[in-house]
């Protein structure tokens, strides 16, 4: 069962994991020495180059494993360390694109970047910090984060803290000094994109959160506003939050004046800064979720599919620490019911088998795929078939597992 078309999808899965493709702007913070950012911070808060896979924070040591979002030619598991308040101060740094004079977007481009934010377990009174992103912000003080709100912020920003520790405003989005929407997960009817975007909470609150976690942060800016993404699940959508021409920006905050019983355990890491600014399709992407499920789900990891920028393939509910795969062919029309034996046939909603992409589930039963879709308008409209699989040895029957399918169209 094989179409002409499956050509092009074959094509477009070797051009996804070429290695040399960049978006406009792309960070991956290699080194200091080399970093195209601004940095503006607050007194007290700390920025460090780091190996992340064996880094030193004070008297301890850690070892996160690489972000999910790799930048091609970029080197392995390096990022920068954020530390914020050892005197009792609120305090927070953004990270601006772009050295020395930041650069300036307008119209329709996405901020990407990759976030960990370090939770002590259990935790500490006053450990609530914080990832900070921002769309036409400027590069002046005060900075753009929750303790300065109501001090002269400018641009559109917000953020989402790592263990849930609000309440009310655990995720946020302003408009300078003006909140425009906060979600809290205790807060009735507000759960659920918390849930969605994490598969668990490892600090004993009721929904899922951020800390200890790689977090995929998708931020979209257009003339309808402005779309936030964590984990591919969208958080906000603010018709009224239009930014002007400004700078893009990645941080981190502690937005409190108590001092953090386990400083060593409370940091935060940034990872693969991009920004893309897709043109040439007109129309976003989609993802749609199709078919049905022998185990687990497929989630789109990330805002809808565009050209220019990461698209990352999530699994959730698989089995636990166990390999699996990530399979992509030609989207089928209806899902196709395939024998691999007297009884046992695997529905798929793919009619070729194009790529596939070993990886491996994490305790919850999850993992993430990312690939980098080139800034190439032949890819607008491209549409592409995915689904998990792995094998069940507990039914030698039919051991073969596939989630249900997801198909993808690639946009602006």
């Amino acid at each position: 069962m094989t179409l002409p078309t499956s050509r092009i999808a074959a094509a477009a899965v070797v051009v996804l994991v070429a290695p040399s493709l960049r978006a406009q702007f792309a960070e991956p913070f290699d080194s200091q020495a080399t970093a195209d950012i601004t940095e503006v911070s607050d007194l007290d808060t700390t920025v460090t180059y780091v190996d992340y896979s064996n880094m030193t924070v004070g008297a301890s040591t850690f070892s996160i494993p690489e972000a999910p979002r790799r930048i091609p030619g970029s080197a392995p598991t390096r990022g920068v360390l954020i530390q914020c308040n050892t005197q009792g101060f609120a305090t927070g740094t953004n990270l601006l694109a772009g050295a020395n004079n930041p650069l300036v977007f307008s119209g329709r481009y996405r901020l990407s970047f990759d976030a960990w934010i370090n939770v002590p377990i259990p935790v500490p009174s006053g450990g609530t910090e914080q990832l900070l992103w921002g769309v036409g912000v400027d590069n002046i003080a005060p900075i753009e984060a929750r303790h300065n709100r109501g001090a002269g912020t400018a641009g559109i920003y917000g953020w989402i803290c790592g263990e849930n520790g609000y309440g009310t405003e655990d995720a946020c989005i302003n408009d300078g000094d003006l909140e425009l929407a906060d979600l809290g997960d205790l807060v009735s009817g507000e759960s659920a994109p918390f849930n969605a975007a994490f598969d668990s909470n490892p600090f004993g609150g009721p929904n899922g959160c951020a800390g200890n976690s790689w977090v995929r942060v998708d931020i979209d800016q257009d003339s309808n506003g402005t779309r936030v993404y964590f984990n591919g699940v969208e958080f906000f959508n603010e018709p009224s939050g239009v930014a002007l021409p400004g700078h893009a920006m990645i941080g981190y905050e502690d937005p409190f004046g108590s001092i953090s019983g386990s400083p060593d355990a409370q940091w935060g890491l940034l990872d693969n800064f991009r920004v893309s600014t897709p043109s040439g399709c007109g129309s976003l992407g989609a993802a749609v979720n199709v078919g049905t499920s022998a185990g687990g789900e497929i989630l789109n990891g990330g805002a809808p599919p565009a050209i220019a920028a990461p698209i990352s393939l999530r699994l959730r509910g698989g089995p636990a620490s166990a390999p699996v795969a990530l399979i992509s062919g030609f989207p089928a029309p209806v899902s196709i019911p395939v024998p691999f034996g007297l009884n046992c046939t695997v529905n798929l909603d793919i009619i070729t088998l194009d790529g596939v992409f070993p990886s491996f589930t994490n305790a919850d039963g999850g993992a993430v795929v990312s690939l980098n879709v080139p800034n190439n308008p032949v890819f607008c409209g491209l549409k592409q078939g995915w689904h998990w699989f792995w094998l069940d040895f507990a039914n030698p029957a039919c051991p073969f597992v596939v989630t249900d399918g997801l198909h993808t169209t690639f946009g602006s």
